[in-house]
């Protein structure tokens, strides 16, 4: 069974002891459904039957005496009887009798005439006055009437009286005998039998008193309704099974009453041997379809297996299926397609080995470094310019490539570890590597993900150049930039004072062209001026020689100064400046000539490249923990791609029209950098631009105050 996965061989067991076991679990139920009924019929009948034996009983017991006593009292109404021959007839009926205890003639009076006792059930006893009694007065209206059981002497009777010619026959008759045979009357397992009169009291019971009332369930549906019945019912919170019938002489009903378990224990021991049943029958079909289903699955295990060698690359693995159904040709067909496959597999092996030299000449053979990894890390492939580029050596196929990363390298594990997170995505990198490596100085890395052409995912590649000569040219230029504009800005404020200067001298002796000409070389070299001043100054903040002076400063401020310092520029050019700022200035550690600065640079941009008719705004909001100010404008855009090479030194924009050093963005980047802010643009073409800068509050005011 270990060698059996749940897959086909459970489902097609499941399906196999699903048809199987559910007709027969049906089936099963249904006939148990049968029986409990049939038997539930049947013990009802019996009940019933108990019930209606001990009532034909009692009727038999008053049936006999009341023929015993009709036959005397019509024979001697018709004179049948002379003498002393009455007396006698008397006395040999009583002593003959079981049940009959005494016998007295009784005038109409009520006086006793004669009396006879049965020397087996009593003794002789003074005269009674009858004349009280409720069945002499009844016989003395010629109707024959039987009392109540009474107990007397231990045992319980019963008088009766008839109409005897000009007396009244009175007798008394013991039921010992009778409620004896009740009480000993067993139903069942556990049942009895219950002898009621027509109130509901109990006349014989084993366990209960006579003369007793109790609240029965039969006996109050016996007082209702006296006709037979039997039902399941609840007494003192214990379910039973009974029946009544009722006794027609006298009125009286019998009772049948057992405990539910005991009446229907036979259904429980039904129940239990067919659920025995069931299961021995379900093991039986469970068994059975357990190995008809592995004799279908077992084939397709091999054939399963046989396929994962062939997935692997050996051929040489058959399938051995001896059955000579559909299996054992579809086994047949698997031989021959991994004999096929064998074939083909060593006709192309050398032009894939071929095609795999050439794919490796190219790769080895590339300037850049050159790192295939899968999405845990390992190195799938890697050039020898890799290794030159990075300083590493000895890369393998199989490892890990941060198992070649020393201490120093943490930046290029920090990588590595990303775009083994990050997978698929695309990433770039700048790498500056300090001395004592036997790499290059400065590199520049790019990811791709890699994918076959049906597109399943083979790993990530990771392309490294060198940029050393970059970055060299970079630092000359930039130190050639600062050279120039120090060597500039000496002779520029020489040449600004001399201007200032004959614009005062001369001021009368000058024409309006020279005076036009005067004021242009003025602004001519103000713009110069800031111009190197800008230079110079992105010099500072990138070398971090330009520490901005915290203190707290109301943010709708510094905007409500740019707007207006640039609302000329805007009206001039025909586009309309707005500002939507919240009723409460949101308040920020920063420096405020600085930060104006940023605002300053990024409207004058937004106005410079939104046409007539266009529309700049100027937003303030707070979000989460900082500050945000946003400058949109309804210009032309720019590709998506340019909006983070925008805040480069000296970058503008194909087709920008002239003017600026390209320089101010960048200015504006490194004062959000020295306040711990961030900078970025959202940009599309034909869709305007839109500049953002966040500074984050709670920043820590400077101590100098200038």
């Amino acid at each position: 069974m270990k060698n059996i996965r749940f897959g086909i061989f459970a489902k097609y067991l499941s399906a196999l002891a699903l048809i199987s076991l559910v007709p027969l679990l049906l089936m099963g139920i249904r006939l148990i459904d049968i029986n409990r009924i049939t038997l539930k019929r049947m013990v009802m009948e019996e009940h019933i039957s108990a019930a209606a034996l001990a009532a034909y009983k009692v009727d038999n017991y008053f049936d006999s005496l009341s023929k015993s006593l009709t036959i005397i009292t019509q024979s001697h109404s018709l004179g049948a009887f002379s003498g002393d021959q009455l007396p006698r007839t008397l006395r040999a009926l009583i002593s003959s009798s079981r049940s009959i205890e005494s016998a007295a003639l009784v005038s109409r009076s009520g006086k006793e005439k004669n009396r006879f006792y049965n020397p087996a059930l009593g003794q002789d006893s003074p005269a009674v006055d009858y004349s009280r009694k409720d069945e002499f007065k009844s016989a003395l209206l010629a109707r024959p009437a039987a009392g109540s059981p009474y107990i007397s002497a231990g045992g319980v009777r019963i008088n009766a009286a008839y109409p005897f010619g000009d007396s009244i026959l009175f007798i008394t008759a013991s039921l010992d005998e009778l409620f004896s045979e009740i009480k000993n009357t067993g139903v069942g397992r556990s049942g009895r039998v219950i002898l009621i009169d027509g109130e509901g009291r109990i006349l014989a019971s084993a366990g209960e008193v006579f003369g007793s009332v109790r609240a029965h369930p039969l006996v109050a549906d016996f007082i209702s309704s006296r006709v037979s019945a039997a039902r399941d019912f609840f007494l003192d919170g214990r379910k039973m099974s009974g029946a009544y019938v009722p006794a027609k002489i006298m009125g009286w009903a019998v009772i049948v009453e057992e405990p539910y378990e005991d009446a229907y224990y036979s259904l429980y021991l039904m129940k239990r041997n067919a659920v025995l049943s069931l299961l021995a029958a379900a093991s039986g079909v469970l068994l059975m379809a357990f190995f008809a289903a592995k004799s279908v699955t077992k084939p397709m295990r091999e054939l399963i297996e046989a396929a994962s060698f062939i997935a692997s690359g050996d051929f040489s693995r058959g399938v051995k299926v001896s059955s000579g159904d559909e299996i054992g040709e579809l086994a047949a067909t698997f031989n021959k397609m991994s004999a096929k496959l064998k074939e083909y597999n060593e006709m192309q092996i050398d032009r894939i080995i071929a095609e795999k030299s050439k794919t490796k000449a190219v790769i080895f053979s590339i300037f850049d470094g050159l790192i295939l990894t899968d999405y845990d890390g390992k190195i799938l492939l890697a050039n020898a310019q890799s290794e030159r580029i990075l300083g590493l050596s000895g890369l393998k196929e199989g490892n890990l490539i941060t198992d070649y990363l020393k201490d120093c390298d943490a930046g290029l594990r920090d990588f590595f570890e990303e775009v083994a997170k990050n997978r698929g995505k695309n990433i770039v990198r700048e790498f500056s590597f300090g001395p004592g490596r036997t790499g290059v100085s400065f590199a520049k890395a790019q990811t791709a993900s890699v994918h076959t052409e049906a597109g399943a995912d083979l790993g990530t590649v990771t392309v490294f150049r060198d940029i050393s000569i970059e970055r060299e040219l970079d630092g000359m230029k930039e130190f050639f930039m600062q050279a120039i504009a120090h060597d500039l800005r000496n002779p520029l404020t020489s040449i600004s004072g001399f201007i200032e200067l004959m614009g005062i001298k001369s001021a009368g002796g000058l024409s309006e062209k020279q005076k036009h000409y005067l004021s242009a070389m003025a602004k001519e070299t103000e713009r110069l001026q800031s111009m190197i001043n800008d230079i110079l100054d992105a010099a500072r903040l990138e070398a971090g020689k330009m520490s901005p002076v915290i203190k707290s400063v109301p943010v709708n401020f510094l905007v409500s100064n740019v707007i207006e310092g640039l609302s000329g520029m805007a009206a001039k050019k025909g586009v309309e400046l707005k500002s939507v700022m919240p009723s409460e200035s949101p308040r920020v550690n920063a420096d405020g000539e600085l930060i104006q600065r940023v605002i300053v640079n990024l409207v004058a941009n937004a106005v410079k490249f939104t046409p007539k008719g266009g529309e700049a705004l100027v937003k303030v909001s707070r979000v989460r923990n900082a500050v945000r100010v946003e400058v949109r404008d309804t210009g032309p855009g720019m590709p998506k791609d340019s909006c983070e090479k925008i805040f480069d030194k000296f970058q503008r924009l194909p087709g920008a029209l002239a003017g600026g050093t390209g320089i101010g963005l960048t200015i504006s980047r490194e004062i959000v950098k020295a306040h711990s802010g961030k900078i970025w643009a959202e940009s599309e073409p034909g869709k305007g631009s839109n500049f953002i800068f966040e500074i984050p509050e709670g920043l820590p005011q400077s101590d100098r105050k200038c």
